[in-house]
């Protein structure tokens, strides 16, 4: 029952930052984000973030304790590829972070395109790994 509820919650985290995302990168096609549209876009960073957490939080735990041995994670080349390119991604996210302050106290956003490829780059990854997730969980014995 444990293993069951943490795979929804890890289910859940993915389906947040995946909703996230890709909300944010539509909101990032408008030469300015202002106003209500860039107070939804905060918020939905912080979504993504919390989601994110939720991801790793419950994906240590079941690589840890839960489902199938630790070994066949760590010894796996696509377990350590979905790490990486979610770190990556994290990452990447983490720099547009002081933009978003400042834009949220300036009250408006013009997004550059570096902060397009930030974005574009974290819903590509999100959907790469929950990809690779899924692979992980029913190809691995």
């Amino acid at each position: 029952m444990a293993l069951l509820i943490v795979k929804l919650l890890h289910l859940a985290g993915f389906a947040g930052c995946i909703g996230a995302s890709l909300w944010k990168n539509a909101l990032l096609r408008r030469p300015s984000v202002e106003g209500p549209r860039l107070a939804r876009l905060v918020v939905l960073d912080k979504v993504s973030g919390l989601s994110a957490v939720l991801i790793l939080a419950t994906g240590f735990t079941m690589a840890g304790w839960l489902a199938k041995p630790t070994e066949v994670y760590v010894t796996a080349w696509i377990f350590w590829v979905k790490v990486g390119l979610f770190f990556l991604a994290s990452a990447a996210v983490l720099t547009s972070k002081p933009v978003l302050k400042r834009a949220r106290a300036a009250g408006r956003l013009v997004p550059t395109p570096r902060l397009r490829v930030i974005f574009v780059f974290d819903a590509l990854s999100i959907l790469a790994v929950a990809a690779m997730g899924r692979w992980v969980a029913t190809m691995l014995a």
